[in-house]
């Protein structure tokens, strides 16, 4: 039985970490996708007087509507997670209450005999009756024995007690954080609901007016293509300027061609580590995509990816590199080129510029603000290596 005893404790106490980590994880994704939500829903509402593109409200509610659905999916699991954790925490308090019962039976039976045998001159007489000093010492000792135990069976019964009370208050919080959730969810879903007729009255409001939408999706197409001209001529003449020239005679590179080297490695070293240049959701992935509303029609090619964020958001360089130009491009407002060795990244739709053309920056030194143009707050941010561009999400961490 002790055996038996140890062994469940020591597999509730090996268990019990595992379960807080998997509790710890759960709460970090409900925050973050709550934290996404937050703000997407603020640039929506924000946006909402200002922006004349539906398609950019509609790309913005969706996201909020698939964050929302993937906030409900966290809920019901973490529910899920919790209606266990009760269940478990139930057949704990049954164990302690029988164990707290078994213990109280067996003492009150202690102190029945022992009121039985409560006359002191009986208890001496048998002490004294002992044939021997031995024999008397022993009954003493026994006696004591008894009365010791007595009160080590009362202890145990109030820490049993106590551990009780602890499993019961454990199983009434585990309940009332089931119907927290329970609340969030479907706080959640109403809000959900809410955002999907939101969604509808922008479809059909795109239907109704697509001439006046497909202009604004023409004007976009020739600045995407001005923009995206624009980076792979500066990034072609930058390569064509780094390629290897001379050697000394030495046989050696030049010191700056070794710098390059050594910071191109690094820089391939942290794909998928690099921080994210601004907080924000991504709203217009990397690559070609379908209108959507239009399905037919296909929006301008991404070399890089939209990020959705705050007004003045600050925008930081995720790696180490020198400022390489400061441009202005129609469409994109303000663009800041930097360079990694081989790589490039390219930081546009910025409000006001921090650097300047050959500027040394560090990882997280701030390059400028995120501007808001034609009801949209986004950063859109590109990735290269060498003339070739990369899809920035599998690069950032």
């Amino acid at each position: 039985m002790k055996r038996f005893l140890c062994i469940a404790l020591f597999l509730s106490l090996a268990v019990a970490p595992a379960a807080g980590e998997t509790k710890a994880g759960m709460q970090k994704k409900l925050t973050k996708v709550q934290n996404e939500i937050a703000a997407l829903d603020k640039q929506i509402k924000a946006n909402e007087a200002k922006s004349s593109d539906a398609a950019a409200q509609l790309t913005l509610t969706r996201k909020k509507i698939a964050a929302g659905k993937e906030l409900a999916a966290e809920l019901t699991r973490e529910i899920e997670a919790t209606d266990k954790r009760i269940g478990e925490k139930k057949q704990d308090v049954s164990k302690a209450e029988d164990r707290y019962n078994m213990m109280l039976d067996a003492y009150e039976l202690l102190i029945r005999k022992a009121y039985v045998n409560r006359d002191t001159k009986m208890w001496l007489t048998y002490i004294f009756s002992g044939k021997d000093f031995g024999q008397i010492l022993r009954r003493y000792n026994y006696l004591h024995s008894v009365s010791e135990d007595m009160r080590t069976q009362a202890r145990d019964i109030r820490g049993q007690k106590e551990n009780l009370e602890r499993q019961i208050q454990e199983l009434d919080s585990l309940k009332a954080e089931e119907v927290a959730l329970l609340q969030a969810r479907s706080d959640e879903l109403q809000i959900l609901k809410k955002d999907e007729k939101n969604e509808k009255a922008m479809v059909d409001k795109l239907k109704r007016n697509r001439s006046t939408y497909e202009k604004q999706l023409a004007k976009k197409q020739k600045e995407a293509e001005a923009l995206n001209k624009a980076i792979r001529d500066f990034v072609a003449k930058e390569a064509a300027k780094s390629k290897p020239g001379k050697k000394g005679a030495t046989g050696k590179s030049s010191p700056k061609s070794q710098a390059d080297i050594k910071l191109s490695n690094e820089f391939a070293a942290n794909k998928g580590k690099l921080p994210w240049p601004v907080n924000g959701t991504v709203v217009w992935q990397y690559g070609q995509h379908n209108h959507p509303v239009y399905t037919n029609v296909k929006m301008p090619f991404n070399n890089g990816c939209n990020i959705a964020t705050a007004t003045n958001e600050p925008v930081k360089a995720v790696f180490a590199g020198t400022v390489k130009n400061v441009a202005m491009m129609p469409g994109y407002n303000q663009c800041v080129l930097v360079q990694h060795g081989d790589y490039y990244t390219f930081y546009c739709k910025l409000h006001d510029v921090r650097v300047n053309t050959g500027d040394k920056v560090k990882v997280g030194d701030i390059l400028g603000s995120v501007d808001t143009i034609s009801g949209e707050t986004q950063l859109h941010f590109q990735l290269w290596h060498i003339t070739d561009p990369q899809d920035p999400e599998k690069w950032l961490r």
